[in-house]
C-alpha cells in the first residue's frame, strides 16, 4: 500500500511541476539563477517580425539587386545562372506573349526576403517589367499552377 501511495505521490509532483506553457522566458528552475542572469538575453525566433502587414515588411532596407551581382563577381547573368544551378529557378519562358518563371524547389527554402529579392535581381537582369504586360508569373512545374507574380508592386505570393 506504501508503494502505491509514493507511485501517486510521484505521478501527481510531475504532473504538477512539469507542466508548464511553450515560451521563451525563465522556467521553473530560473528561481536557482540571480535576476541580472536573465538581462541582454532577448530571444529572437526568426529574422522577420511576424506581426508586421506583409505589403510593409520589406521597406527601410537598404538593398539592390547590383549589390547581390557585385558580391558574385560577374555579370547579372552568372548569378541567374547559379541559381538555375541551386534549382532555385528552372526555366523562363513566355506562353501567349506572358511571361513565365519555372521556381524550383530550393526557392520554396528561401525565406520571403530573398524570395523577393530573387525576383527583383531577375527583373533587373532581364527588365522583364519595362516591357508589356511589365510583370511576370511565377509558376510552380510539379502542379502546373500559377503561386504569385512580380510586377510594379512586387513579389506577390498566393
Amino acid at each position: 500500500m506504501t508503494r502505491f501511495y509514493l507511485a501517486a505521490f510521484f505521478v501527481l509532483s510531475i504532473s504538477f511541476f512539469g507542466v508548464g506553457s511553450a515560451q521563451a522566458g525563465p522556467k521553473f528552475l530560473s528561481l536557482w539563477w540571480w535576476e541580472s542572469h536573465w538581462a541582454e538575453q532577448d530571444f529572437i525566433p526568426y529574422y522577420d517580425n511576424g506581426t508586421e502587414p506583409h505589403n510593409t515588411q520589406w521597406d527601410g532596407q537598404n538593398w539592390q539587386p547590383a549589390d547581390w551581382i557585385t558580391m558574385n563577381g560577374g555579370t547579372g547573368v552568372d548569378l541567374v545562372n547559379r541559381w538555375y544551378t541551386a534549382q532555385i529557378i528552372n526555366r523562363q519562358y513566355f506562353e501567349d506573349d506572358t511571361p513565365y518563371l519555372d521556381v524550383g524547389i530550393n526557392f520554396y527554402h528561401l525565406s520571403g526576403r530573398d524570395k523577393s529579392r530573387v525576383m527583383q535581381t531577375v527583373n533587373y537582369v532581364y527588365q522583364i517589367t519595362e516591357k508589356s504586360p511589365r510583370m511576370f508569373y511565377l509558376k510552380d512545374p510539379q502542379t502546373d499552377k500559377v503561386i504569385g507574380y512580380f510586377g510594379s508592386d512586387g513579389l506577390i505570393l498566393q
